[in-house]
């Protein structure tokens, strides 16, 4: 059964109960209603006939008013004896020893559907009440008056005439209003179906109204926020694709240059192709290149390891002055050589909690990665503690790097530069992917300003040991 129909049918189930149950219970309600109404207009009647105390004529002309309303009325002595409208002493009513002894302690009695008269005669249904004559507290008879129960049927019967054509037309409004809202509620679940089927085939930019209104704008804002994680996540694979596709091309690049040199150098030796004067050049040549591919293949495993934690940090406080003059000396060579200044700023007592050797290897490729892109200008190497904390700041004057390319630095051989792909000191593209991983390592952080044109500023936080 289609959810439609199943809505339908609940909504209108729930309708024809509720209804149903309203209607026996106010028709019985209303019927009881009708009696009591009846029930206690014949005990008035009772009640003003023996507060005004009436004489036998009295009594025959309210007898004859009475019966104009179709009342029969009677009364009887404290020996159950008829005295009106017949004075025959052997004429008692139907009432039993227990009834007789209620109106003898002062209650009324109330009976419908009675099949008798007072003395005891079939007759047709009655509504009768018979009410105590108590006076100067002593119990002088009573009263009894009855009423045929064919009026009283009729105008149960009516009000369950009107009864039946007002709820019919609540159920068939009902109905109506089930439909509508069965029918509304399943276009919404359709709306949620279609979008989920878009999902399955792939489309991601689905989007469903949501007004907050109830469970159903809860569920299509959860699969709003699924389809913006789905999206997400799909640009993020493609990406992923794209960088092993790249990464597949740039190692393939990478080693192939290196191999391709020396593979024609060697053919050349072999068959006595370079003249002897060059010989040693071009062993020199191999062994560069040798070299190269083997500081690729080391970075690529160095990055590996440490994106898997395969790397130990054997961290400790040390003086950090020392590693930085250390990394200054180291690069400054290769500054001269592109006509760059190399400087550094440090307190003597500034320290790190790092792996000494990690520390620099950071501090290292940073460097590098600056000189490599700045020419004829220069790099600052600035270091101070914040409490606990070291922050490291390397500054160069260079090129610097577009803010669209920012985040993809940190990739696996990506090169702001691609021009600078077979530069001397532009090996690999490995340096900067290297120094996010050795920096998350010491749970540590890296951030990036940049001005095309005028500079890059890489800054280190290394926390301290009670922040780890």
């Amino acid at each position: 059964m289609k959810y439609f129909y199943q809505q339908l049918f609940g909504f209108v189930s729930v309708v024809l109960l509720t209804i149903a149950a309203c209607g026996i219970l106010f028709y019985n309600v209303m019927s009881n209603n009708v009696y009591t109404q009846r029930s206690q207009q014949l005990q008035s009647y009772a009640k003003g006939l023996i507060a005004t105390d009436m004489s036998d004529a009295d009594i025959y002309k309210l007898g004859t008013i009475l019966r104009e309303e179709n009342v029969s009325i009677a009364m009887f002595d404290e020996n159950n004896a008829m005295t009106y409208p017949s004075s025959s002493l052997d004429t008692n009513s139907a009432l039993t020893e227990d009834e007789l002894n209620h109106l003898k302690n002062g209650a009324a009695i109330n009976l419908k559907e009675v099949q008798m008269n007072f003395t005891g005669e079939a007759v047709d249904n009655l509504i009768t009440v018979y009410y105590p004559i108590i006076k100067n507290g002593q119990y002088k008879g009573y009263v009894a008056l009855a009423s045929p129960m064919s009026r009283i049927q009729t105008e149960v019967r009516e009000l369950r005439n009107s009864m039946f054509i007002a709820f019919g037309a609540a159920i068939i409004i009902g109905i109506m209003m089930s439909f509508v809202f069965a029918n509304y509620q399943t276009r919404r679940i359709n709306k949620l179906r279609k979008a989920t089927h878009k999902i399955s085939e792939g489309d991601f930019d689905v989007k469903l109204p949501v007004e907050s209104r109830d469970e159903f704008d809860d569920l299509m804002k959860d699969f709003n926020n699924m389809a913006r994680s789905l999206r997400e996540s799909e640009k993020e694979v493609e990406r992923q694709e794209n960088v092993r596709r790249q990464f597949m091309m740039d190692v393939a690049h990478e080693m192939r240059t290196p191999l391709t040199t020396m593979n024609g150098l060697l053919d050349g030796l072999k068959y006595n192709m370079v003249p002897e004067s060059r010989r040693g050049r071009s062993l020199e040549l191999i062994s560069s290149e040798t070299q190269r591919l083997i500081r690729l293949v080391n970075e690529n495993l160095d990055y590996e390891k440490i994106r898997s934690n395969q790397i130990v940090l054997v961290q400790h406080r040390f003086a950090g002055i020392g590693a930085i003059q250390t990394v200054v000396e180291q690069i400054r060579e290769l500054a001269k050589v592109k006509n760059n200044i190399l400087r550094y700023e440090c307190d003597t007592d500034f320290s790190v909690y790092a792996d000494y050797d990690r520390f620099v290897q950071i501090l290292v490729n940073i460097t590098k990665n600056a000189n490599q892109f700045t020419d004829n200008g220069e790099i600052l190497v600035k270091a101070w503690n914040e409490g606990k904390k070291a922050i490291v700041e390397i500054s160069d004057t260079g090129i610097g790097i577009d803010e669209r390319e920012i985040k993809e630095i940190w990739e696996r051989f990506y090169k702001a530069d691609v021009s600078r792909k077979s530069t001397k000191y532009g090996e690999s593209g490995l340096g900067l992917a290297i120094v996010k991983s050795l920096v998350d390592s010491h749970h540590g952080k890296i951030s990036v300003k940049s001005e095309v044109g005028k500079g890059t500023t890489f800054r280190v936080v290394f926390p301290g040991e009670s922040e780890l």
